[in-house]
């Protein structure tokens, strides 16, 4: 069972303010400032039988055990993993035990990059089928049906992307998410942009969020405080709180605003990064190098077409290609770098507008 909220936050929040004001640097998982995020501990050395599409490697069962320690102690948290480490499958893996083993049904909100929607589903599809799924997108007539779909609350979760989260907040924000989840979660690096602003505003009862990226953190004051302020909503409300905490120390008086030198603002980012410690799990390849799957390179060779052929000799042996334009008249195109233009010819011929123009008229 989750600790009382109220109770949780204050304590949180008083660890938080001592780490950011402690000018000890050290940290070690072991010390009270983790132990006091962390206070309910839930082993985890096996995963879900609803996770049905493969085995999870032990880091990944490790980032699943930190996960849930996010959800039992009500605290938010960024997931940043190195990419090509599996920080879709983690996810999934969370989502599962939830509704396996916590049973959290959802609905839970995944807002991802358009160009990534169809991966997440199929991941979905292949590891938990058992898991229903909605893809939101598509024309106003799509997203409609769908919005009327959701409403009926018969799902676990729903795949969209940024654009349609912002678009359509007026459907969306109306749901009671049990989970917040972003993916490329260095996107809320920004605290002003428009999705951050968007998020804070009209999704902020969502009691649990998490960010996914594989973007290391940047010794960069203004993202870190807008990280500090999407993950740690109840503690730090304003920037008031920041400048209290951080910006303080180095002030003579009270309600002295202090322009910090280099030093004191590499000291303030070092404070900041230990404050999020507890919050943020990232590894890296080589770390777990010894856990990942060899590597399978396959190299096909294959032969080129009648027309790369045509086009590769008529490039290696005169240096141009001879292009017959829409009037009928023969014309000589100078190609400057010709190496990048065999290249293309391999690649596809219609990489050369020209020819597929002219061979679209032939047929």
């Amino acid at each position: 069972s989750t600790i009382d909220q109220t109770g949780n936050d204050k304590a949180i929040r008083d660890a938080v303010k001592i780490a950011a004001t402690n000018e000890d640097d050290e940290y070690d998982a072991k010390e009270s400032y983790y132990s006091i995020a962390h206070r309910i501990v839930e082993p985890i050395t096996e995963q879900s039988k609803m996770l049905v599409g493969g085995q999870l490697k032990p880091y990944q069962l490790q980032g699943l055990e930190w996960l849930v320690s996010l959800y039992n102690n009500n605290l938010n948290g960024i997931l940043a993993d190195e990419m090509g480490l599996g920080k879709t499958i983690q996810t999934i893996a969370l989502i599962v035990y939830l509704i396996d083993c916590k049973k959290n049904s959802g609905p839970s909100l995944i807002i991802v990059p358009l160009s990534t929607l169809s991966n997440w589903a199929a991941e979905f599809r292949r590891w938990a089928p058992d898991v229903t799924v909605i893809q939101y997108k598509g024309l106003p007539h799509v997203r409609k049906m769908l919005g009327q779909t959701i409403r009926t609350n018969r799902f676990n979760v729903l795949l969209t992307t940024y654009e349609y989260i912002m678009r359509d907040r007026s459907i969306l924000s109306k749901i009671s998410w049990k989970y917040l989840i972003v993916d490329e979660g260095h996107r809320m690096k920004n605290h002003h942009c428009k999705l951050t602003q968007i998020l804070n505003t009209f999704y902020s009862h969502a009691p649990h969020r998490l960010l996914l990226t594989g973007t290391p953190l940047q010794n960069n004051l203004p993202e870190l405080w807008a990280l500090l302020n999407f993950i740690l909503p109840t503690i730090f409300k304003s920037s008031t709180t920041f400048t209290d905490w951080f910006n303080a120390p180095f002030a003579t008086l009270p309600s002295e605003k202090v322009e910090l030198n280099h030093e004191e603002t590499l000291l303030i980012i070092r404070r900041l990064h230990k404050v999020l410690r507890p919050f943020l799990l990232r590894r890296l390849k080589k770390e777990v190098e010894s856990q990942l799957p060899e590597k399978v390179e396959y190299i096909i060779k294959c032969e080129l077409s009648a027309l790369q052929r045509c086009l590769y000799h008529t490039m290696a042996k005169n240096r141009t290609l001879i292009i017959e334009n829409q009037n009928g008249k023969s014309g000589r195109r100078a190609l400057m770098n010709k190496i990048m233009q065999l290249r293309k010819i391999c690649n596809h011929p219609f990489l050369f507008h020209e020819i597929e123009e002219r061979l679209a008229q032939s047929l």
